[in-house]
Protein backbone atom coordinates (compact mmCIF):
# COMPACT_ATOMS: atom_id res chain seq x y z
CA UNK A 1 0.00 0.00 0.00
CA UNK A 2 1.20 3.50 -0.84
CA UNK A 3 2.19 5.77 2.03
CA UNK A 4 -0.42 8.31 3.10
CA UNK A 5 0.89 11.87 2.73
CA UNK A 6 0.66 14.56 5.37
CA UNK A 7 -0.62 18.11 5.02
CA UNK A 8 -3.72 18.93 3.03
CA UNK A 9 -6.22 16.16 2.29
CA UNK A 10 -7.95 17.59 -0.77
CA UNK A 11 -11.64 17.02 -1.49
CA UNK A 12 -13.11 17.85 -4.90
CA UNK A 13 -16.38 19.75 -5.29
CA UNK A 14 -19.09 20.49 -7.81
CA UNK A 15 -20.04 23.94 -6.61
CA UNK A 16 -18.64 27.35 -5.66
CA UNK A 17 -18.01 27.78 -9.39
CA UNK A 18 -15.90 24.61 -9.65
CA UNK A 19 -16.26 21.17 -11.18
CA UNK A 20 -14.41 18.12 -9.88
CA UNK A 21 -11.59 18.30 -12.39
CA UNK A 22 -10.87 21.99 -11.84
CA UNK A 23 -11.06 21.72 -8.06
CA UNK A 24 -8.69 18.74 -8.12
CA UNK A 25 -6.28 20.69 -10.33
CA UNK A 26 -6.36 23.64 -7.93
CA UNK A 27 -5.59 21.42 -4.93
CA UNK A 28 -2.79 19.60 -6.73
CA UNK A 29 -1.23 22.85 -7.94
CA UNK A 30 -1.33 24.11 -4.35
CA UNK A 31 0.57 21.02 -3.17
CA UNK A 32 -2.01 18.50 -1.92
CA UNK A 33 -0.87 14.93 -2.55
CA UNK A 34 -4.05 13.06 -1.67
CA UNK A 35 -7.32 13.89 -3.42
CA UNK A 36 -10.79 12.56 -2.69
CA UNK A 37 -13.43 12.63 -5.43
CA UNK A 38 -16.67 13.46 -3.60
CA UNK A 39 -19.92 13.27 -5.57
CA UNK A 40 -23.33 12.33 -4.18
CA UNK A 41 -25.87 12.89 -6.95
CA UNK A 42 -24.72 12.03 -10.48
CA UNK A 43 -25.39 8.72 -12.26
CA UNK A 44 -22.68 6.09 -11.80
CA UNK A 45 -21.45 6.26 -15.39
CA UNK A 46 -20.92 10.01 -15.20
CA UNK A 47 -19.15 9.61 -11.86
CA UNK A 48 -16.81 7.01 -13.36
CA UNK A 49 -15.92 9.34 -16.26
CA UNK A 50 -15.16 12.19 -13.87
CA UNK A 51 -13.27 9.95 -11.46
CA UNK A 52 -11.04 8.67 -14.27
CA UNK A 53 -10.16 12.24 -15.27
CA UNK A 54 -9.35 13.21 -11.69
CA UNK A 55 -7.28 10.00 -11.33
CA UNK A 56 -5.22 11.00 -14.38
CA UNK A 57 -4.58 14.43 -12.85
CA UNK A 58 -3.50 12.84 -9.58
CA UNK A 59 -1.12 10.50 -11.39
CA UNK A 60 0.49 13.43 -13.17
CA UNK A 61 1.27 15.03 -9.78
CA UNK A 62 2.23 11.81 -8.02
CA UNK A 63 -0.80 12.10 -5.73
CA UNK A 64 -3.08 9.44 -4.26
CA UNK A 65 -6.62 9.25 -5.62
CA UNK A 66 -9.49 8.29 -3.29
CA UNK A 67 -13.20 7.93 -4.11
CA UNK A 68 -15.76 8.91 -1.50
CA UNK A 69 -18.48 6.38 -0.57
CA UNK A 70 -18.72 4.52 -3.88
CA UNK A 71 -16.85 1.23 -4.02
CA UNK A 72 -18.11 0.61 -7.56
CA UNK A 73 -16.72 3.93 -8.81
CA UNK A 74 -13.43 3.32 -7.00
CA UNK A 75 -13.13 -0.08 -8.70
CA UNK A 76 -14.11 1.21 -12.15
CA UNK A 77 -11.70 4.17 -12.01
CA UNK A 78 -8.80 2.09 -10.61
CA UNK A 79 -8.61 4.40 -7.59
CA UNK A 80 -5.87 4.09 -4.99
CA UNK A 81 -8.56 3.83 -2.35
CA UNK A 82 -12.08 4.49 -1.11
CA UNK A 83 -13.38 6.51 1.82
CA UNK A 84 -16.45 5.12 3.59
CA UNK A 85 -18.91 6.71 5.99
CA UNK A 86 -20.63 4.95 8.86
CA UNK A 87 -23.70 4.23 6.72
CA UNK A 88 -21.81 3.02 3.64
CA UNK A 89 -20.81 -0.49 2.63
CA UNK A 90 -19.08 -2.30 5.53
CA UNK A 91 -15.29 -2.16 5.41
CA UNK A 92 -15.01 -5.95 5.29
CA UNK A 93 -17.16 -6.10 2.15
CA UNK A 94 -15.24 -3.25 0.49
CA UNK A 95 -12.00 -5.06 1.27
CA UNK A 96 -13.24 -8.26 -0.37
CA UNK A 97 -14.27 -6.31 -3.46
CA UNK A 98 -11.24 -4.03 -3.79
CA UNK A 99 -8.40 -6.04 -2.28
CA UNK A 100 -5.41 -4.19 -0.90
CA UNK A 101 -6.38 -0.61 -1.73
CA UNK A 102 -6.44 2.19 0.86
CA UNK A 103 -9.68 2.24 2.84
CA UNK A 104 -10.47 5.23 5.04
CA UNK A 105 -13.38 5.48 7.43
CA UNK A 106 -15.22 8.54 8.76
CA UNK A 107 -15.52 8.72 12.55
CA UNK A 108 -17.46 11.30 14.51
CA UNK A 109 -16.65 9.77 17.91
CA UNK A 110 -13.72 8.08 19.60
CA UNK A 111 -15.58 4.75 19.69
CA UNK A 112 -16.28 4.88 15.94
CA UNK A 113 -12.59 5.54 15.28
CA UNK A 114 -11.44 2.66 17.47
CA UNK A 115 -13.91 0.31 15.80
CA UNK A 116 -12.75 1.43 12.34
CA UNK A 117 -9.16 0.54 13.23
CA UNK A 118 -10.24 -2.81 14.65
CA UNK A 119 -12.09 -3.50 11.38
CA UNK A 120 -8.88 -2.91 9.43
CA UNK A 121 -9.08 0.63 8.06
CA UNK A 122 -5.94 2.32 6.75
CA UNK A 123 -6.79 5.81 8.01
CA UNK A 124 -9.54 7.68 9.83
CA UNK A 125 -11.27 10.88 8.76
CA UNK A 126 -12.17 12.36 12.14
CA UNK A 127 -14.76 15.07 12.58
CA UNK A 128 -16.44 17.32 12.52
CA UNK A 129 -13.72 18.96 14.63
CA UNK A 130 -15.53 22.30 14.61
CA UNK A 131 -19.08 23.13 13.45
CA UNK A 132 -18.97 22.76 9.65
CA UNK A 133 -20.71 25.01 7.13
CA UNK A 134 -20.46 22.22 4.53
CA UNK A 135 -22.14 19.64 6.79
CA UNK A 136 -23.99 21.54 9.55
CA UNK A 137 -25.79 18.36 10.64
CA UNK A 138 -22.53 16.59 11.54
CA UNK A 139 -21.78 15.75 15.17
CA UNK A 140 -18.87 17.77 16.57
CA UNK A 141 -15.98 15.64 17.84
CA UNK A 142 -14.02 18.64 19.10
CA UNK A 143 -10.35 19.02 19.90
CA UNK A 144 -10.48 16.89 23.05
CA UNK A 145 -12.20 14.05 21.22
CA UNK A 146 -9.61 14.30 18.47
CA UNK A 147 -6.75 14.31 20.98
CA UNK A 148 -8.12 11.15 22.61
CA UNK A 149 -8.67 9.38 19.30
CA UNK A 150 -5.17 10.10 17.97
CA UNK A 151 -3.70 8.79 21.25
CA UNK A 152 -5.68 5.56 21.08
CA UNK A 153 -5.24 4.47 17.44
CA UNK A 154 -2.16 3.63 15.41
CA UNK A 155 -3.52 4.41 11.93
CA UNK A 156 -3.18 7.95 10.52
CA UNK A 157 -5.95 10.40 11.37
CA UNK A 158 -7.05 13.27 9.12
CA UNK A 159 -9.08 16.04 10.75
CA UNK A 160 -12.12 17.49 8.97
CA UNK A 161 -14.91 19.92 9.68
CA UNK A 162 -14.92 23.69 10.10
CA UNK A 163 -11.13 23.96 9.94
CA UNK A 164 -9.65 27.41 9.34
CA UNK A 165 -6.09 28.66 8.94
CA UNK A 166 -5.81 29.57 12.62
CA UNK A 167 -6.59 25.97 13.63
CA UNK A 168 -3.75 24.33 11.70
CA UNK A 169 -1.06 24.69 14.36
CA UNK A 170 -3.06 23.10 17.18
CA UNK A 171 -4.36 20.31 14.95
CA UNK A 172 -0.85 19.37 13.87
CA UNK A 173 0.29 19.47 17.49
CA UNK A 174 -2.32 16.82 18.32
CA UNK A 175 -0.62 14.41 15.91
CA UNK A 176 -3.02 14.29 12.97
CA UNK A 177 -1.60 13.26 9.59
CA UNK A 178 -3.34 16.11 7.84
CA UNK A 179 -6.40 18.33 7.47
CA UNK A 180 -9.34 18.30 5.06
CA UNK A 181 -10.78 21.72 4.25
CA UNK A 182 -13.61 22.56 1.85
CA UNK A 183 -15.47 25.83 2.51
CA UNK A 184 -12.28 27.40 3.91
CA UNK A 185 -10.77 26.95 0.45
CA UNK A 186 -13.60 27.13 -2.07
CA UNK A 187 -15.58 29.93 -0.43
CA UNK A 188 -12.54 32.20 -0.19
CA UNK A 189 -11.79 35.02 -2.61
CA UNK A 190 -8.74 33.16 -3.94
CA UNK A 191 -9.19 29.40 -3.40
CA UNK A 192 -5.77 28.37 -4.69
CA UNK A 193 -4.04 30.91 -2.46
CA UNK A 194 -6.14 29.69 0.49
CA UNK A 195 -4.98 26.11 -0.13
CA UNK A 196 -1.36 27.22 -0.45
CA UNK A 197 -1.57 29.17 2.82
CA UNK A 198 -3.03 26.15 4.64
CA UNK A 199 -0.13 24.00 3.44
CA UNK A 200 2.43 26.66 4.31
CA UNK A 201 0.94 26.95 7.80
CA UNK A 202 1.11 23.18 8.16
CA UNK A 203 4.76 23.10 7.21
CA UNK A 204 5.59 25.91 9.68
CA UNK A 205 3.62 24.38 12.56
Amino acid sequence: MKELPDGLYGITVRGWGFDHERSAELLLEAGARIIQYREKELPAREMIKQAKRVKELCESYGALFIVNDRVDVAYASDADGVHLGQEDLPLSVARRMLGGVIIGISASSVSEGIRAEEDGCDYIGAGSIFPSTTKPEEKVLGLEGLRELVALVKVPVYAIGGIKLEHVKILKSLGVRGIAVMSGIYASDDPKEAAIRLLEEWKKA
